[in-house]
């Protein structure tokens, strides 16, 4: 039961009352479409942009929360109800946690029309966020990271944070979140050049700890918080291990005799838990014996980051992790000091020179270079790590493509062997960068897409940003004119 009973509510039902009504009536029409099979003749286009429709007008839900709670708390309505704020009176009147509590009424602060001390209108804080939300162009999750992101930097020129939220939202219609959150972390940088990240840094090392305890039936029992570098290097020894391992066992005869056919494959049954501890375990024996550690992707376990040599240089400046995390420069230093750093020269767009290598794997320097091109799978919307991804010939060996970084691309497994069946194709673009051609039911003109991620990592805020780069693929260059691949 609510802890605000609404069992006496006036009987005359307001207007609001009446319209939630008809908008649950509306739902549960919705719903009995679903029900009785309307969905089931959707083709593939129709279902996304059915979803597409659905999330739109979930995205618009938000405007109502936004103002009835900062109605709430203009009104006093908390003391009315014996709360100290409108967290609780929503943590208790609609039985959520704290912490989705606390996001709705920060999103209400920032959100919401507001009314002066004098009782006149005032715009939202964050206006132009506003009107995105109820246009429903803007997820309540995007929401917040916007909103997290602007409040960073809310003590810079109003002017400039105001254009730091138009340009959020721009690219949050056409950026996942992942993406979203390195191109904030790169903007949120952009207007502070003195430097947001040293300070996250900062308390990262007041927070960071480790704590271990013996338990009592003998097995290990703890917690810890570990500081981006400590889990970047954490992450990239684990990674290698943690693939599931499928076994391989000939069956046994009735007599005992073990059979010579009929091999079959057992599926790894552990969980990604009891296959990150067995990770561990095994580079504590590696540790322990005085071995190296296991190779990722072809090559040592490394811990790849992205900046510029300019940003690398600068007191203050910003890179990232291969899976989007924002370092400062100054952590790149860092990390520079206690390792081997592969040097890898790009042009401006982000195209690593070739190394021209007749080899049909590639070399460990060939995939380093990859992985500063690509960070990760270049098909269309995929961000899977590229410690995870396999090297893919875009003209095939065997029909006479080189091992070299002008006809290689990095691409998740999933998508290496399943993008032929579906009609993509794969080209070198003149600016070296690896686009896909989507097939004609996806797009009649089959217009090249660049992935996002590779734009972001290449882009500087003074820079514009165009994730939609018109550059059509020049024609394949002939593989015979420098020889034969050795």
């Amino acid at each position: 039961m609510n802890m605000y009973s609404t069992e006496a509510a006036q009987a005359d039902s307001h207007p609001l009352h009446a319209a939630v009504d008809t908008v649950r009536t509306s739902l549960q029409h919705l719903i009995k479409l679903i029900d009785d099979g309307a969905h089931t003749d959707l083709g593939a286009l129709s279902l996304v942009e059915t979803l597409q429709q659905w999330e739109t007008l979930r995205n618009t839900l938000p405007v109502v929360d936004r103002a009835l709670i900062q109605h709430g708390t203009e009104q006093g309505h908390p003391n009315v109800l014996s709360e100290r704020s409108m967290v609780g009176v929503l943590k208790n009147g609609l039985r959520i946690s704290t912490g989705e509590a606390v996001r709705r009424v920060k999103a209400a602060e920032q959100l919401a029309d507001r009314t002066s001390m004098l009782g006149e209108p005032l715009p939202p804080i964050r206006e132009h966020l506003a009107q995105a939300q109820r246009d429903g162009a803007v997820t309540p999750e995007q929401v917040s990271l916007i909103d997290q992101t602007l409040r960073k930097v809310g003590h810079c020129d109003p002017e400039s944070i105001t254009a730091g939220e138009v340009m959020l939202i721009e690219q949050a219609s056409r950026l996942g979140y992942q993406d979203l959150t390195v191109f904030a972390a790169r903007l949120a940088e952009a207007i502070d050049p003195d430097g947001i990240l040293p300070c996250d840094d900062a308390a990262q090392r007041e927070r960071r700890f480790l704590r271990v305890r013996h338990r009592k039936d003998g097995c290990w029992a703890g917690e810890f918080i570990l500081t981006g570098t400590a889990g970047q290097k954490l992450a990239a020894l684990l990674d290698p291990l943690t693939t599931p391992q499928p076994t391989t066992v000939q069956p046994d005869h009735a007599d005992g005799s073990r059979s010579k056919k009929g091999k079959r494959v057992i599926e790894d049954k552990r969980s990604v838990g009891q296959r990150q501890h067995d990770a561990l375990e095994t580079l504590l024996d590696a540790l322990l014996r005085g071995q190296e550690v296991p190779a990722s992707g072809g090559t040592p376990a490394t811990v790849l980051v992205h900046i510029s040599w300019e940003e690398f240089l600068r007191e203050f400046g910003i890179g990232s992790y291969a899976d989007g995390t924002p370092a400062s420069a100054d952590t790149v230093r860092d990390l520079a000091d206690q390792a081997d750093i592969a040097w890898c020269v790009k042009t401006p767009k982000g195209a690593v020179l070739n190394l021209y290598r007749s080899r049909r794997i590639a070399s460990t320097a060939q995939t380093l270079a990859l992985y500063a091109r690509d960070s990760g799978c270049t098909f269309p919307g995929c961000d899977v790590a590229p410690q995870w991804c396999e090297r893919h010939h875009v003209i095939a060996w065997q029909d006479g493509g080189n091992t070299n970084i002008g006809n290689l691309t990095l691409v998740c497994a999933f998508h290496h062997h399943q993008f032929a069946k579906r009609g993509w194709q794969c080209q070198i673009n003149s600016d070296g960068l690896p686009v896909w051609i989507p097939p004609r039911w996806i797009d009649p003109q089959q217009r090249p897409i660049l992935n996002h991620r590779i734009t972001i990592n290449n882009w500087h805020p003074q820079d514009p940003l165009d994730l939609n780069p018109a550059t059509e693929p020049e024609p394949p260059p002939d593989p015979g004119a420098e020889g034969p691949p050795g």
